[in-house]
């Protein structure tokens, strides 16, 4: 069991919110367009098909693209560190083997079983454990201080287990179903259909 206190900070939440926000499609074509949209302005000034004022349009277009995300992302870090009392505040985090994880705070429980842990990423600031597609408990690095390869080792256990037990259900489920004779005699496969919850 290795237990630890976390400290958000609006650093490390917006360095988790911005990997967050870039790891999926959207963000990443936001980006694309952006950049697209100033490759174009100086092209076609530099091409003379627009003046100085038209190339500056499409640089400050491409300015609002690229800015818009992370000034977002940085107020609301920022929010969020003042009012959600999970990150206000020192909150203590217990990692165990058996049971999973458990984070405490002054008005507050909230557990975090094993099985529900889909996934943990590192960020330049930051672990991320995910337990939902949209859902990550956020942990600052240096709050692990010398316990980090050793909680990070379970995690990986732990996420190793879980995809070793969704092996075997759809192996269950897809390989060995039942089969039954049919009016006319002959036999049918039933096939179970494995569904798996959201994906980090």
């Amino acid at each position: 069991m290795n237990k630890i206190t976390v400290n958000m900070t609006k650093e490390a939440l917006f360095d988790f919110l911005l990997f967050h926000a870039y790891s999926k499609l959207g963000g990443f074509l936001v980006n694309v367009l952006g950049l697209a949209v100033a490759f174009l302005g100086i092209f076609l000034y530099v091409s003379g098909n627009t003046t100085g004022l038209g190339a500056a349009c499409y640089l400050g277009a491409s300015f609002l693209f690229l800015a818009y995300t992370p000034i977002l992302l940085k107020i609301r870090a920022k929010k969020q560190v003042q009012v959600n009392p999970e990150y206000s505040q020192p909150v203590e985090v217990t990692f165990s083997e058996e049971s999973g994880i458990v984070a405490k705070w002054q008005e507050g429980k909230r557990e975090y079983p094993w099985e529900d842990i889909e996934r943990a990423v590192v960020t330049p600031k930051t672990i991320g454990i995910y337990y939902g597609k949209e859902q990550a408990l956020i942990i600052p690095k240096p709050d692990f201080g010398e316990q980090f390869a050793d909680i990070f080792q379970m995690i990986a256990r732990a996420s190793a287990r879980r995809r070793k037990h969704a092996g075997t259900q759809a192996d269950d489920t897809t390989g060995t179903g039942g089969k039954r004779e049919s009016a006319g005699g002959g036999a049918q496969q039933e096939n179970g259909v494995l569904r798996s919850d959201n994906p980090q």
